[in-house]
């Protein structure tokens, strides 16, 4: 099994960056071997988790680049499909700004897809932050097949509208069967709607693929959206050929349980191709080949795509506007703000505070999505949108000394069985310490609000987001506490980060200052996610 991390992606691109610097052109992907006599060869080109056109990582990515290694691609082999493994609709960057009126909710990035000429996705738990009318309305502009074989809709008692559970394809002959299924924690990690159903991910694969062989098909590959030892299961669960997914945001090549499992990077950094070589008269797959084509700064943009993107330019521009600075680097990486007090944490939850007027404040880590160290100095729109991608209203709860505490429970109870838990908490206005070896329900050992221990019995003003006090990620205890106000007026939890780093007030610490204490020995269970990987 192999991975690619974010430290190999820029070891990669120092390597390049030394190439280029010896006087060496950067060439085209070369061609594939033609395929053995007697054989049909299958390519399928891959991207997932893809939040945003532009490039990313210090010139890596852009889905214009992409599109141009996708047509590299079609002009050298007759047989290839085009494949998402899910995510794209939010956290966008770009989905909570306002074009003709309207925030985009992802709308852009279907745009996107209809351009760069995408044959199927699968569903992502991310497509249902917007809820499922936004959704809904995304599916039916897009000009490819959204697949989720899980997804039911408990009222109409079928599949969730405008998505097929699976299809066949053929090409050169051979039968090529595709189905998608979507983790089934999306429920309660989104705002999916509640006759939205998630159902068990091996049942709805064993169904669909019985279906697709009965349809005659004679290859079958899985598009899914799960984590990579859900994929994992998927492969003892259920016979397929190969395993094409998303989610977990690291390149993946894994043959551990021979069904070999292919993930590429996030935000189009690169593009996988998987090459299946069938034999033509038996329709048995003779050999699978995976490869990284690097979607780097020398890849020239392609034309098509960015004349079809032109009605965003305005907005490609906007983003780039300055809104504030900071005066030291934020510790924003998933690995980093999901287990621990961070700095963006802290100054995020003070910001809230500040505005809400309230006693405490607790944001989850899932919403900071930035994933990265932000540097000192000038913070564009883009970084401000990067940090908070999400639709949420900033909400001020009135709740007792022992909700508070429920609530912190909450955030710190996975935090041994999860390498990356997005409930973990970053608070302002209290201090507390927890002890992960404990049992779930028993970690947090002390609370103080402003300096003196927690009253149960004692009311405080809570700053939160929307996503928050309407029970999502386990924070039921938040659900139907009073409100006063409902939110702070005139002001977006956007609006409130972009007023503290346009005034510096409140002002980020250069290092956590000690509001979130850990016990224990902070071992984790095994994790399919070990070592921490980019955020989902």
């Amino acid at each position: 099994m192999t991975k690619k991390t974010a430290l190999a992606r820029r070891e990669a691109l120092l390597a390049l960056a030394a190439v280029l610097a010896s006087g060496c052109a950067t060439s085209p992907p070369s061609p594939t071997p033609a395929p053995p006599s007697g054989t049909v060869r299958l390519t399928l080109l891959h991207l997932a988790d893809v939040y945003q056109v532009q490039a990313v990582e210090e010139g890596r990515g852009g889905m214009a680049r992409a599109a141009t290694l996708r047509k590299q691609v079609l002009r050298e082999s007759p047989h290839v499909l085009t494949l998402m493994g899910g995510d794209t609709l939010s956290p966008s960057v770009e989905s909570l700004v306002e074009v003709d009126g309207k925030a985009l909710k992802g709308r852009h990035m279907v745009d996107a897809w209809n351009a760069f000429g995408l044959d199927y996705a699968v569903l992502g738990n991310h497509e249902f932050d917007f809820g499922d009318d936004v959704l809904r309305e995304r599916i039916r502009d897009s000009r490819f097949t959204w697949l989720g074989a899980n997804v039911r809709d408990t009222k109409s008692g079928g599949l969730f509208a405008g998505v097929q559970a699976s299809a066949v394809r053929e090409l050169g002959g051979i039968k090529l069967g595709l189905f998608g299924v979507v983790l089934q924690e999306t429920k309660a990690t989104t705002k999916a709607g509640k006759d939205t159903l998630f159902g068990d991910v091996c049942e709805a694969a064993r169904g669909e693929v019985a279906k697709l062989r009965e349809a005659g098909a004679q290859v079958v590959v899985a598009l899914t959206h799960l984590t990579a030892d859900q994929d994992r299961a998927l492969t003892r669960c259920v016979k397929v050929d190969a395993v094409l997914g998303g989610h977990d945001h690291e390149a993946l090549e894994d043959r551990s349980t021979g069904t070999p499992i292919f993930k590429v990077a996030a935000d189009a950094v690169d593009l996988g191709r998987l090459t299946l070589d069938v034999d033509a008269a038996t329709a048995t797959v003779r050999q699978v080949t995976w490869q990284t084509l690097p979607v780097t700064r020398q890849v020239p943009e392609d034309a098509a795509f960015n004349a079809a993107m032109q009605p965003y330019a305005a907005l490609f521009n906007q983003l780039s506007e300055h809104v504030g600075r900071s005066p030291v680097p934020l510790e924003a990486r998933a690995a980093m703000v999901r287990t621990q007090e961070t700095n963006l944490g802290s100054f995020v939850a003070d910001a809230f505070r500040a505005a809400a007027r309230a006693d405490v404040a607790l944001v989850n880590a899932g919403a900071l999505r930035a994933d990265a160290v932000l540097p000192a100095g000038g913070v564009t729109r883009r970084d401000l949108h990067a940090i908070l991608p999400y639709a949420d209203e900033l909400v001020v709860l009135e709740v007792k000394g022992d909700t508070l505490r429920a609530a912190l429970e909450n955030g710190v109870s996975l935090s041994r069985e999860d390498s990356r838990p997005g409930r973990f908490p970053q608070v302002s206005g209290l201090e507390f310490t927890f002890d992960s070896d404990r049992p779930a329900g028993q970690r947090v050992l002390g609370v103080k609000v402003g300096g003196r221990p927690l009253d149960k019995a004692a009311t405080y003003r809570l700053a939160t987001l929307s996503f928050l006090a309407s029970g999502k990620d386990g924070y039921d205890m938040l659900r139907n506490q009073p409100s006063t106000p409902a939110r702070v007026t005139g002001n977006s939890p956007l609006d409130v980060l972009a007023e503290a780093f346009r005034t510096g007030t409140p002002s980020p610490h250069a290092q956590a200052d000690g509001r979130i204490s850990r016990l224990g020995t902070g071992a984790l269970a095994p994790d399919a996610r070990q070592p921490p990987a980019p955020l989902k």
